[in-house]
């Protein structure tokens, strides 16, 4: 006796499958079953079993139920720029695609729960009208970050930490999640209530954080959502006038030019004359990237154009080790990925079950939680 079909709605499954990004036959291998019946479950020329649509469920990462829905949900759907990020050929891959499904989760959550607030007051500034030094002026104004106190960090991680903060401070959300080595550098998605920057910290060094959040930052003040690779995946000459605003508003943000006229001068370094060692002196007084030193050196007329080149030959990235990463207790991944603001936020807005659900944790992760956190209330 065959097993009974489920009446699944072709058109939700056509757009699950097309939102997770693999093929059919990469989807059917999983699940094992032929491609030709997932092609039909996302046709209608078929219909899966119960068994079938819990284990798509399961693959996709998606509730059972969604499968019966009319049609697909258009508020869950990714922007186009986590499918297809501007100035590169290939997609997104599946992990990153439930990367941003899940941080949009967490997004909505704290744009609901902030929803009778005023919006966050992110400065409007279009690239088409306002040059990528004069919006990091104001947003770096903005922001509070006063260049005597950026020369007195001791260590990238301080700087890393102190960058995060006062975005959050100013009611932006930043995530540091695991994406995977060469993967994006990060991702950003606009909310009038809960804007989100998010950066890679799978093999990617405390500087190069930074900067991401400052180009991700860059997108936001143009109010658009961006997915972006790694700078070596995405030809800035010839790319999107979009990627190199927010790379020369990235490095404008992290080094004004008065900084960086304190520290070449200090050093008795002349205009034009910047080398290797001047960008690792401002590698280190400004806690910056090799390649983001050299490109503002370069853009203020302290070195020569030959300075990149050279940078990028010395600071090679480090090879990457062999053995499998260790990885947190779960309560602490979400700690480090989302922040205790975050997470106290989507506990008082969601019943305790829909808010385990959002933050992909478990009744003990939450007591973990609630012990490295007074204030957390969790039954």
């Amino acid at each position: 006796m065959a097993a009974a079909t489920s009446p699944v709605t072709p058109t939700v499954v056509a757009w699950a499958i097309e939102e997770d990004g693999r093929s059919f036959e990469d989807l059917a291998e999983a699940l094992k079953v032929p491609v030709d019946d997932v092609q039909a479950w996302a046709s209608g020329d078929a219909a899966p079993t119960r068994g079938q649509v819990t284990s798509l469920a399961k693959e996709l990462r998606r509730p059972r139920v969604l499968f019966f829905m009319p049609a697909p949900p258009e508020a869950a759907s990714l922007p186009s720029s986590f499918r297809h990020p501007p100035g590169v050929a290939r997609n997104v891959s599946p992990k990153i695609r439930r990367a941003g499904r899940e941080s949009r989760r967490i997004q909505a959550t704290v744009a609901w729960a902030r929803r009778e607030a005023e919006p966050v007051d992110v400065p409007i500034l279009s690239p088409a009208s306002t040059s990528a030094v004069q919006a990091a002026r104001v947003v770096r104004e903005w922001l509070g970050i006063e260049e005597a106190v950026q020369l007195r960090w001791k260590t990238e991680y301080q700087a890393l930490a102190a960058w995060r903060e006062a975005l959050e401070a100013r009611g932006l959300l930043v995530f540091a999640l695991q994406l995977g080595a060469d993967e994006v550098r990060g991702f950003s998605t606009w909310d009038d209530h809960a804007p989100l920057i998010a950066f890679n910290t799978s093999g990617v060094t405390p500087p190069a954080r930074i900067f991401t959040m400052g180009h991700e930052l860059g997108h936001l003040v143009a109010r658009l959502d961006a997915t972006c690779l790694n700078p070596d995946e995405v030809d800035l000459a010839d790319g999107p006038v979009i990627e190199r605003w927010c790379e020369e508003f990235a490095a404008a943000l992290l080094m004004p030019s008065t900084l960086v006229r304190t520290v070449t001068e200090e050093a008795g370094i002349a205009a034009g004359e910047a080398d290797l060692e001047t960008v690792k002196l401002l590698m280190r007084r400004a806690r910056v990237s090799g390649r983001a030193a050299a490109l503002r050196l370069i853009a203020l007329g302290w070195a020569s154009p030959h300075l990149y080149g050279a940078v990028v030959a010395a600071f090679r990235p480090a090879k990457k080790s062999s053995g499998t990463p260790q990885s947190p207790p779960r309560y602490e991944a979400r700690l480090r990925s989302y922040g205790s603001g975050v997470i106290q936020t989507v506990f008082e807005a969601l019943p305790t079950l829909d808010a385990l659900r959002v933050l992909r944790i478990e009744v003990p992760d939450a007591r973990r939680l609630a012990a490295e956190m007074p204030e957390l209330r969790v039954p």
